[in-house]
This record gives structure tokens, sequence and C-alpha cells, in this order.
């Protein structure tokens, strides 16, 4: 055990007195070997790239400034300011995505005409190309417009002509930009009717064998509006409208598919026995 601690100690002293030796003659101490990765990283530490990440957030507040300014010139909404990422492979993704939209926005000159109006993009002349580009173009609207509540568009019907097809991708393009720029919710008012009236298509269904969809009709045979309802009904579910604005075909079709809601509520589509049989209600 003595000779253990003897040997300890001789291995602490030995180094110390080199670099005292070394410190007397002026010369530096010769640096240890470096015998593995770790050792390797104790010898030559990294730098540690905190400047870098300084300039490159510095560079993103100015890119965002950038986007807004850009965005107010062509009277869109500007984006929210850009707060940098702290980690490094975030604020390189942060700082391309700036660049690529203000290339995209400092290159932009025809908001001021309408959509349809606008030129064809370059490069789409080819007829398989444009027309897959205008396939994907109105899904993607599709998409952006279910995810933020907005009623989709209808089905794409291309343009029998590849300029009037350059047209409909413009089109759709622009469309698409729209509706990914907004982040907010959109709220329920602002809803589409088919999203805010439970049995929307049932009741449109039966409007359309009721009344050929005529919203406003009275015909003098006791019956108003698409879904018909006579006067008792009116009194029933709508006593303050029926009140306010008279016999239904003086409504909207909102307060008339609402005032039929609350029927189904308690009766079902019974009112209706002949038209909703034929939609399939009953």
């Amino acid at each position: 055990m003595k000779s253990l601690v003897s040997l300890a100690v001789a291995l602490t002293v030995i180094p110390a007195g080199a670099q005292a030796a070394h410190s007397a003659t002026g010369d530096p101490p010769a640096r240890p070997p470096v015998g593995n990765a770790l050792e390797a990283a104790i010898a030559d530490p990294p730098p540690a790239g905190a400047a870098e990440r300084r300039a490159r957030q510095a560079r993103v507040v100015r890119l965002g400034h950038r986007a807004r300014a850009h965005a107010r010139r062509l009277g869109l909404t500007p984006p929210p300011a850009a707060r940098p990422a702290q980690r490094p492979e975030l604020l390189e993704r942060q700082e391309r995505r700036l660049r690529r939209v203000n290339d995209f926005l400092s290159s932009r000159r025809e908001m001021s005409r309408p959509v349809d109006e606008r030129p064809t993009p370059a490069g789409v002349r080819s007829g398989a190309s444009l027309a897959s580009k205008l396939v994907h173009q109105h899904r993607r609207a599709a998409r952006l417009a279910t995810r933020l509540g907005v009623q989709p568009p209808q089905p794409l019907e291309p343009a029998a002509t590849a300029r009037a097809r350059g047209r409909q991708l413009a089109h759709w393009r622009a469309v698409s930009r729209w509706l990914s720029a907004r982040s907010e919710r959109v709220r329920r008012a602002e809803r589409p009717l088919s999203q805010r009236i439970p049995h929307f298509e049932e009741l449109t269904c039966i409007a359309e064998h009721e009344s050929h969809g005529d919203w406003s009709i009275s015909t003098g045979n006791g019956y108003y509006g698409g879904l018909q309802m006579d006067r008792a009904f009116q009194r029933t579910y709508a006593p303050r409208l029926y009140r306010a604005k008279g016999t239904a075909d003086n409504w909207t079709r909102e307060e008339q598919m609402r005032t039929a809601e609350r029927a189904i509520r308690s009766r079902g589509f019974s009112p209706w026995p002949n038209t909703a049989r034929m939609c399939g209600v009953l």
C-alpha cells in the first residue's frame, strides 16, 4: 500500500516539476500527446459559434422587416414580426424560408389586377405539365380551405385550351397563396351555411322538390318559402320571425333552414313526408 501511495505522489509531482522547469527557461510547455477523440476535444475545443449565430439572427430580423414592407406595398396583410430561433438548425431553416418569401413578394406587380386577368405563369406551356400543375393547385386550395373551416371549391373542370388552363392555374395559385397566408381560425359566423346548418344537404334536397329551390316563392296555395311552410308551422317554430317579417317567403334561406331545424329536433322530417322520402331521409 505504501508503494502505491508513493507512485501516485510521484506521478503528481513530475508534471508540476516539468512545468516549473519550462517556466524557468522561458520555453513553452510541450503539449501532451493526444491519444483518443476525447483528449483531442479537450486539447483543441471547437469554436463556440456564438458570433455566427448572432449574425444570422440579425439577418432573420432584417429579412422579416423586408417581407413586411413588401407585403404592405402589395396591399397584403403583413406577416408577424420574425422572432429568431435559438437552435442553429431552426435558425438556418427560418432564414431560408424568409429569403424565399422575399424573393416571391419582391417580384409581384399584379396585385391590383383581378385574379382571372393575371398572366399565365412562365414555364407551364406543355399540356401534360400544365394539367398536372392545375390539378395540384386546385387540390391544395381545397385542402387549405378545409383546414381553415372555409367551404372548399367545387370540383375542377379544366378548360379546353392551354391558354385558358393557364389562366385557371394562375387563379388557383393565387387562391392557394391567400389561403396559406391565413393562420387564424375562422369564426363560426364566417363559415359557409353548409357548415352552420346541421341538415343543410337534406333541407336543400327537400327544397329542390318542394319549390325547385326558390326560397322566396309564394304561389297563393297557403305554403311559403323554399320549404313550403304553412302559417301554423311558421307561428309554432319561428313566432318572433313571423311577427317581424311576415310569411317565410320574406325570410332568408338561413332563417327558413333554422326554423326547419327546430321542427326536425322534435318531429324529424315528418312535416315533409313525400319529399323527405324522395331525398332518402324517411
